[in-house]
């Protein structure tokens, strides 16, 4: 018995709190700077319940009304921001401990942002190659060579995207 008057308690408060739907009084629409055709937009558009007085606005600028279907791109764009990168590290001391960071690099210092880092592994045998996938063009990326035994600054080696290259490499000699 307990349960059913938990459940309907429940039911009821539920049901109080409402579901969302639409509201009973519409948002006034913001009047348009030409007030010479005050009235027209309504009878106009009486049909159409999408249309929107930003949408006019916007038109009225342009002078055309752009829409999806008139953009044209150019078939050699793909449509997509990302780039492949191949990192490519060799150091001369292959026995010599070392560890890679590539990270993005501050625009102030050119020192590597260790919050946005894209790879982050140790030199094996003193070489490292791997791919590595980044979200857009405009990144540059700091590579840091950490060795263990020797130096307590990191090497740091530069890398910005080179807009004629076919295949993106970040080469790391050291």
């Amino acid at each position: 018995m307990n349960n059913y008057i938990l459940m309907l308690i429940i039911i009821v408060g539920l049901t109080a709190c409402g579901g969302g739907g639409e509201s009973s009084s519409p948002v006034p629409d913001t009047p348009s700077s030409d007030s010479g055709n005050s009235g027209s937009d309504d009878d106009s558009n009486s049909g159409n319940d999408d249309s929107n007085s930003d949408d006019d606005d916007a038109s009225d600028d342009s002078g055309s009304d752009t829409i999806m279907s008139d953009l044209v791109i150019d078939k050699s764009f793909a449509l997509k921001t990302d780039v492949n990168l191949l990192i490519d590290a060799k150091i001369s001391a292959s026995n010599v401990r070392a560890y890679l960071n590539v990270c993005q690099a501050v625009a102030e210092t050119g020192k590597a942002d260790y919050q946005n880092c894209v790879l982050r592994k140790p030199l094996v045998n003193g070489e490292l190659s791997q791919q590595v996938v980044l979200s857009r063009q405009d990144i540059a990326l700091v590579a840091e060579i950490w060795l263990y035994d020797t130096n307590p600054e990191p090497l740091r080696f530069q890398w910005q995207f080179e807009e004629g290259s076919t295949q993106q490499k970040f080469e790391i000699r050291y």
